[in-house]
């Protein structure tokens, strides 16, 4: 827990993914990495879930297949563009970002 994340986008569905993006978009997800990045996952877990803190997702609650790399683990939401959430999940330190959720349109809000 004392160890830092580091982000992946192996499983990234190609509906969701950066190509999408805005060049502020891709800014802002660049930093919110770079600022997670400097926090151990102990105070990750800590944190408030607008703040550098993440929400659980009910995966029933996906409007999406779910790959089969994230069957039965826990989908977690952290904020990257105000609101706009990425959403994957953890293996170990690593935080895999399956979708980058900037319409608002992968799961009820």
């Amino acid at each position: 827990m004392d160890t830092h994340p580091a982000f992946c986008f192996r499983h990234i569905d190609g509906h969701y993914d950066i190509k999408g993006c805005t060049p502020e978009e891709r800014a802002a997800l660049a930093t919110t990495f770079f600022t997670l990045g400097q926090l151990p996952w102990k105070e990750i877990f800590r944190a408030d879930r607008h703040g550098c803190g993440f929400e659980k997702i009910d995966p029933e609650n996906i409007r999406r297949p779910i790959p089969t790399a994230v069957e039965g683990r826990n989908i977690i939401a952290f904020r990257f563009h105000g609101k706009a959430p990425m959403v994957g999940f953890k293996d170990g330190k690593v935080f895999h970002v399956v979708w980058l959720d900037r319409d608002f349109s992968l799961y009820k809000h």
